[in-house]
């Protein structure tokens, strides 16, 4: 089992990530579990969390899972918020060794239109951010440094959004020039599980989880089947949907706030 920890997060906090990895090697003793870390030490671990190119980092993922002989024959994924997403982005680049199930926990699939945590916020706090998100996060300097500006999807900025995302346009294969590659890789999946959370407001909109978002106008959240990325299949959701193995979990909480074992008691592969 390969984990992807979330934003704010790394490899090997023991509260988080360390937890995980203890429940599930009680579960299955015995069992190979490797927690995905995309710099040197955990502090670096976790300001790589927000600072960096997503590109850069899933690149050298796909190093460092190939240099494990226990992964060889391929394994299960699961990762959290931002980490889910970016582990799909492995399974789309390179997937060797190949992903057989993908679980993600809350993970911004479609982007998010809001500042974390500021949904139907007007503090002081939250309107100075989205002044700040709105005239930066499409710069060159944000797309390449901010993790987080790399999977923004600004509502009324969709030019600038497929013009400079560096990388949630790519992988979602939203420009006019489609990367066949990413929908064989991704409808190999044996099974992909798409966990939402229901109070969550780290993710907006929380429908994200699902492959949902807004319509273009803002006024309506689209579910997935909804959206061109599925209707017209640019990273294979409808082969995988069609044949039964994507599979929607919705469960009570915040954002990736579920009590470990009631979480992966229902969900874990």
């Amino acid at each position: 089992v390969v984990l992807w920890h979330g934003m704010g997060d790394s490899c090997c906090q023991p509260e988080s990530m360390g937890k995980v990895t203890e429940f599930i090697r009680s579960r299955l003793p015995g069992i190979y579990v490797h927690s995905i870390r995309t710099a040197d030490d955990e502090s670096a671990d976790r300001k790589s969390s927000f600072f960096g190119s997503v590109n850069d980092q899933v690149d050298k993922v796909c190093r460092q899972l190939q240099a494990i002989p226990e992964l060889r024959g391929g394994f299960n994924a699961i990762g959290f918020s931002q980490g889910g997403l970016f582990m799909r982005g492995y399974v789309q680049r390179c997937n060797q060794p190949p992903v057989h199930s993908l679980v993600t926990f809350g993970s911004p699939h479609m982007g998010v239109a809001e500042v974390p945590g500021c949904q139907g916020q007007n503090t002081l706090w939250c309107s100075l951010m989205r002044s700040i998100v709105r005239g930066q996060a499409y710069s060159y300097w944000a797309q390449h440094n901010v993790v987080q500006a790399q999977y923004l999807k600004l509502l009324g900025k969709m030019d600038e959004y497929l013009e400079s995302s560096q990388f949630l346009a790519d992988v979602n294969n939203e420009r006019e020039a489609k990367n066949a590659t990413y929908a064989e890789q991704l409808s190999k999946l044996e099974r992909l599980v798409l966990v939402r959370f229901t109070n969550d407001t780290m993710v907006t909109p929380s429908a994200t989880s699902w492959f949902g978002y807004y319509d273009q106008n803002g006024d309506a959240v689209l579910p997935m089947d909804k959206q061109p990325i599925y209707t017209d299949d640019w990273i294979g959701l409808r082969k995988l949907d069609q044949a039964d193995r994507i599979v929607f979990k919705e469960t009570e909480g915040q954002h990736v706030s579920s009590n470990s074992d009631d979480t992966f008691q229902t969900f874990f592969i």
